[in-house]
């Protein structure tokens, strides 16, 4: 994985870009993220269970921030049917230690928050862990808050959120 050019201040040079599932740039951020997640949390991490729905690939939205040719973080939108619909899921949502605290994951959240909108989606949610405090408050800091859990998220390490989307600023 390409790591971003330190000491910049990426925040105005991220671009977020809808990309292929199988992007090999979005795959390698999606590993990562599962490094870090079993790192803080062990084995398992915070995953949902063998056997959980999974959305038809059509609907989901793979998103990429980047600054030039480097890769900063990735994002997922895909529907939660399980909460009711018109309802989406973050998923995903990650930036490699070399690209935080430079507005690169509020871009990727604002993305996704858009290309829910986009998809005719009126709320998103998603889950994160205890042991995530930034993530905790990257999404109070935009407006989410602490929704009932869905289905496999009543894990005791893991916050539920949720934001209901109103018309695109403009």
């Amino acid at each position: 994985m390409a790591e971003a050019p330190a000491g910049r201040a990426l925040g105005q040079l991220v671009e977020v870009v809808v990309v292929a599932a199988d992007d090999p740039r979005h795959r390698a951020l999606v590993r990562d993220a599962e490094v870090e997640l079993q790192r803080r949390y062990g084995e398992g991490s915070l995953e949902p269970p063998e056997g959980a729905s999974h959305p038809d690939p059509a609907d989901v939205v793979h998103l990429l921030a980047v600054a030039g040719d480097v890769a900063l973080g990735c994002a997922v939108v895909a529907p939660l049917p399980v909460v009711g619909p018109g309802v989406g899921e973050v998923k995903r949502l990650f930036v490699p230690a070399t690209a935080r605290r430079r507005g690169v994951a509020t871009a990727l959240l604002r993305a996704a928050e858009d290309a829910a909108r986009g998809r005719g989606l009126h709320a998103l949610h998603l889950v994160t862990g205890t042991l995530q405090p930034e993530a905790i408050a990257l999404y109070e800091r935009e407006g989410w808050s602490a929704v009932t859990p869905y289905a496999w998220a009543d894990d005791p390490m893991t916050r539920t959120f949720g934001k209901t989307l109103t018309a695109a600023p403009g």
